[in-house]
This record gives structure tokens, sequence and C-alpha cells, in this order.
């Protein structure tokens, strides 16, 4: 596969300042759960980061449509082989799933764990809110981790074997507090995300 065909199912991203690795994202529009705690005050997804540089920025809301209609446009073993080989292309060690967005189907979900299958070199990260979706599939790859976002800030995990929780000044961390934002809004050497055996990361509202 060349890289010209390769974009033709949807793009990897290598540019994400923050995090190592690379990335992949869709319209943060098209959440299903995230669109309806978007409307409600308290959650996460209310005042969503990605929703807001979707407006401010027409190329970033182009992209990250595009990467969603071609997913649901595409025959799924050519937008599996299209992620893994840019996967490998990229020589990274990290991804993460959805920097925008979220699982759309179960079908979505499958063809990520066989891309998670197909480059067993990577630690893949999946944050969602579609707990629907993940608890219809029971085999997950050892190099995926899943964490199941916590829907109010200052809220507790969700019952999940590894979890993410949002916090103000009004809440505290639990487990694994994200430093992030004492490196200049950096991970630099911290894969907390990435990694199992941590049950809980906790994110700074910002």
């Amino acid at each position: 596969m060349l890289v010209k065909e390769a974009i033709e199912f949807g793009r990897i991203s290598k540019g994400n300042t923050k995090m190592p690795g690379t990335s992949f994202a869709i319209d943060a529009f098209a959440c299903n759960v995230g669109s309806k705690l978007a409307k409600i005050k308290g959650t996460p997804c209310f005042g969503c980061y990605a929703r807001k540089l979707q407006k401010l920025r027409p190329s970033v809301d182009k992209g990250y449509k595009s990467n969603l209609t071609k997913f649901n446009n595409s025959n799924i073993d050519g937008w599996i082989a299209s992620m893994v080989f840019q996967i490998d292309r990229s020589k990274t060690k990290y991804h993460r799933w959805f920097d925008s967005g979220d699982l759309q189907s179960v079908k979505m979900f499958k063809a990520i764990i066989d891309v998670c299958l197909m480059t067993p070199q990577v630690k893949h990260w999946l944050p969602t809110q579609e707990r629907a979706i993940i608890e219809q599939v029971k085999s997950i790859p050892d190099n995926l981790v899943i964490r199941l976002s916590g829907s109010k800030i200052n809220g507790r995990p969700p019952n999940y074997t590894n979890t993410s929780t949002v916090f103000d000044k009004h809440g505290a961390a639990y487990d694994r507090e994200c430093k992030a934002r004492t490196r200049g809004n950096q991970c630099g050497s911290c894969r907390s995300c990435w990694n199992r055996n941590i049950s809980n990361v906790s994110y700074p509202k910002h």
C-alpha cells in the first residue's frame, strides 16, 4: 500500500504536540453518548475542547469529519489495512484512538481491535463514553487499554477495569493524576494512560 492509497481511508495523525506517537480523530459532534452529555453542565463533555477546536479551525473540522465519512464509506478490510500501514510507517510505540470523537459502533470497535492485533509492537489507548459498545466485545488484545470515562466532573470512576475521571478545584484525583499541565501541557515521560496496571487516570478540568 502507498501513502496516497492509505489516506483514502482516513488519516492517522502524528502532529499532536502533547502526546507521544500517533492518534486518530473523528467528528466530535458525531459522538453518541458524548453529544447528550455535552448538553449537561457538570459533565466532561460540556464545553468539549474538540468541538471548540472544530469551530475555531475549519481545516481541523474538515479533517475530523472526513475521517468519519471515510470510515463509514470504506470497505472495512481496506480501512484496517490502511490504519495498520500508517501506524507501522510512523514507527510509533504509542497510539491513541479518538483525541476527538468516540466509538460509533461495534463494527468500528472490532475494526480497531483488529488494527491492535496487527500492530502488537504498539501500545494502544482508547478512552470512551460508549459503555454499551465496549461491553459487547469480551476479547481485548493485551496491547489495547480501554479507559471508560466518568460522566461527571468530580465523580467517582465508573465500574470498569480501566477508567478515567475529570476533576476541578472542588474535587480530587483518583489513583493517578495527569501532570501534563506541570510540563507545558505535554505527557513528557509519562505513559500512564497506556498502562493497564493503573486503574484510573484523573485529568484536571481544562
